[in-house]
C-alpha cells in the first residue's frame, strides 16, 4: 500500500496526509516487512514511495521491535470502537527502548525530521467540529483515501527537538494534528536496552489541543524514521494499551 505524498502536498491538500495511518487495506497483499505474528494480531504497514521500509517484528509477549536502516515506514493497528471506551480508559501506557545510533533532529520542520520512535493516534473525522476548509476538502480526502480517513491526529515522539514537553503543530497537517516530544534524543543514550515508561491522558491532551471531547481513536501506529539522517537503529515498544 503506497501513496505519493509529495504529489499530494503539491496539490495543497494537507488533510490528506492525516490518512496515512487510516488507509484501508483492501487487497490481500502480504507485507514482507511486518512479520506473520504481527499480521495475525491485526497490524498493517504503511509505506512511502521510493523509500526503504523499516522491519517490524514481534520479539516477545507484547514487544514490537522496529529496525530502521536509512528507511521509513509505519505499522498501524485499527481499533474496535465497541471495545475501547475513553471514558473508562483514558490513559495510553507504553514502554520503549532504543539501541544503535542516536537520531537527533528537529521534528517540527519539514525535511530532515527523523525520529527515534513515534506513537500516533488517529481519530475519526467529525463534521460538527471541522473547519470550513476541512469540510470543503473532505470529499477529496474521501475520494482519495476512503470514508474512514481520520480527521485529527496526536503524535508522541522520542526525538531531538523541539524541547521535551512542548506541543507544536504537525508540520504536514497544520491544526488538524499536533505533536509532542515526550523524550529527548539524548535521554537514555548511554543506557541501551533500558525501558522508559510513559502514561498519557489522551482525553486531556485531545481536549487541550482541539477543544472538545475525543471520539474513539480509529488507529494507533508506531514508526521510526531514518531516511534523512541515513542511520541504523533498533527500537522496541511494549505494553501498548489503554488503562484507567
Amino acid at each position: 500500500m503506497r501513496v505519493d505524498f509529495k504529489r499530494l502536498f503539491l496539490l495543497n491538500l494537507p488533510m490528506i496526509c492525516l490518512a496515512f495511518i487510516g488507509l484501508i487495506a483492501s487487497s490481500q497483499q502480504a507485507y514482507a516487512q511486518i512479520d506473520s505474528q504481527l499480521e495475525t494480531n491485526g497490524w498493517k504497514e504503511f509505506t512511502f514511495d521510493d523509500q526503504r521500509q523499516n522491519t517490524f517484528r514481534q520479539v516477545g509477549e507484547g514487544i514490537i521491535e522496529i529496525e530502521t536502516n536509512k528507511s521509513v515506514s509505519i505499522a498501524y493497528l485499527p481499533f474496535d470502537a465497541t471495545k475501547l471506551d475513553l471514558g473508562k480508559t483514558a490513559n495510553l501506557v507504553f514502554e520503549w527502548q532504543h539501541e544503535g545510533q542516536i537520531i537527533d533532529t528537529d521534528v517540527s520542520k519539514k525535511g530532515g525530521d527523523d525520529r527515534i520512535l513515534a506513537i500516533y493516534l488517529a481519530f475519526p473525522y467529525q463534521p460538527e467540529h471541522a473547519s470550513l476548509k476541512e469540510k470543503l476538502l473532505r470529499p477529496l480526502v474521501v475520494a482519495s483515501q476512503g470514508r474512514d480517513a481520520p480527521g485529527r491526529l496526536l503524535t508522541y515522539l522520542w526525538a531531538g527537538a523541539p524541547k521535551v514537553g512542548s506541543w507544536f503543530e504537525n508540520p504536514y497537517t497544520g491544526k488538524a494534528g499536533y505533536m509532542k516530544v515526550i523524550q529527548g534524543a539524548k535521554d537514555g543514550s548511554d543506557n541501551a536496552n533500558i525501558w522508559h515508561s510513559h502514561k498519557i491522558n489522551i482525553v486531556k491532551d485531545f481536549q487541550a489541543r482541539f477543544g472538545h471531547m475525543p471520539p474513539t481513536p480509529a488507529y494507533v501506529a508506531i514508526g521510526v524514521d531514518s531516511d534523512d539522517t541515513m542511520m541504523r537503529a533498533v527500537t522496541r515498544v511494549r505494553g501498548l494499551e489503554f488503562v484507567k
